[in-house]
């Protein structure tokens, strides 16, 4: 009988990663009073070719795990593993090569590009940090591919940022990450910056990309609508942890987390009346202080549902007739959810 074939290991993995800033008092004589717990306790991982979203609200620590993920940033705890590789052990350059294969899309693609480099220098930029990837008598040819592949014209190459629309310029930053044959793309809010009628052109093109170079995806954003027409897998974020995480159709359709169930709500649909047809609590109040957040579970101060065991911290985990994690120790019923589809 054959050997079933192993699974292989994820491109992406994060194991107990937290991310907490000392707060601090005094001018001469500074002590530590705090700390802003942006990232507490994530595990997730991202196998090959396929796509994560991450969602959740402003400040609940979306930016601040991305750059962990990317190695930007050092965690306080727990482990980072690109193709499994630890990105904090290595040496510069191992670091820099390994960084090729993860590269990234920004949010606000103005500031994300010099002002003062043309496309064409902006796309071919990564090839004088590795000249190593792209000989220089091909590199003019190469930027011309990129610019082609994301949409633009390569005859406007050596136009300005200032030049191009905030699509467009989204584009060249598409391109620029490309450049290297990255495996994996992590998009940080890609198309929050951009108007409603380009989003759609931006999203239509990773989407492709993804298909035709086999790319992995971790896609970051507040928008329901956008992550469920891009990802393949959504983990829900609140207040620095993963509280809720399945396949799109899991999170979509049946969603067992109040906070889950609560952004879906409040997404826009053309009927408002459909919006909370199910009897759904929309969110009352502010995102806590990760500087001081709730004691046991971090929903508990805006959940309806919320009782003295939810001041216990829930694991992640399936519940009783779930088949997805969720951390609550009282999902909510799937038979009285109803999509908005």
């Amino acid at each position: 009988m054959p050997r079933s074939a192993e699974t292989p290991a994820p491109l992406l993995q994060a194991t107990a990663l937290t991310r907490h800033f000392p707060i601090t008092q005094g001018m001469l004589l500074r002590r530590r009073t705090g700390a802003v717990r942006a990232v507490d306790g994530v595990d997730l991982a991202v196998r090959r070719g396929e796509t994560l979203g991450i969602v959740g609200e402003s400040g609940c620590g979306k930016s601040t795990l991305a750059s962990l993920l990317m190695a930007m940033d050092r965690p306080t705890s727990g482990t980072v593993r690109i193709d499994g590789r630890d990105p904090f052990s290595l040496s510069a350059p191992e670091l820099r090569a390994l960084r090729r294969q993860v590269q990234m899309v920004l949010q606000d693609p103005y500031t994300s590009l010099n002002p003062r480099m043309t496309a064409g220098q902006i796309v071919g930029e990564p090839f004088a940090v590795h000249p190593d990837a792209v000989p220089r008598a091909d590199r003019g040819r190469r930027v011309a591919e990129l610019l082609e592949t994301v949409g633009l014209d390569p005859a406007h190459r050596d136009r300005y940022p200032h030049q191009f629309s905030g699509g467009q310029r989204q584009r060249l930053g598409i391109a620029r990450a490309l450049a290297l044959g990255p495996q994996l793309l992590l998009c940080d809010e890609p198309v929050s910056a951009l108007d409603v009628s380009v989003q759609a052109q931006v999203l239509n093109l990773l989407q492709n990309l993804r298909r035709d170079l086999d790319l992995a995806c971790v896609f970051i954003s507040h928008d329901l609508a956008v992550v469920q027409h891009l990802c393949d897998r959504i983990a829900v974020m609140y207040l620095g942890k993963i509280v809720e995480t399945g396949t799109r159709e899991q999170i979509y359709l049946t969603p067992r987390h109040p906070y889950t169930r609560a952004l879906l709500a409040a997404a826009p649909v053309p009927d408002p009346r459909r919006r909370t047809a199910d009897g759904t609590h929309l969110l009352d109040g502010d995102l806590p202080s990760p500087a001081s957040p709730p004691e046991g579970c971090r929903f508990r101060t805006r959940c309806p549902s919320a009782r003295e065991e939810c001041r216990v911290e829930p694991d992640l985990r399936p519940r009783e007739g779930s088949d997805h994690p969720t951390a609550c120790h009282f999902p909510v019923d799937t038979t009285t959810w109803r999509t908005n589809a």
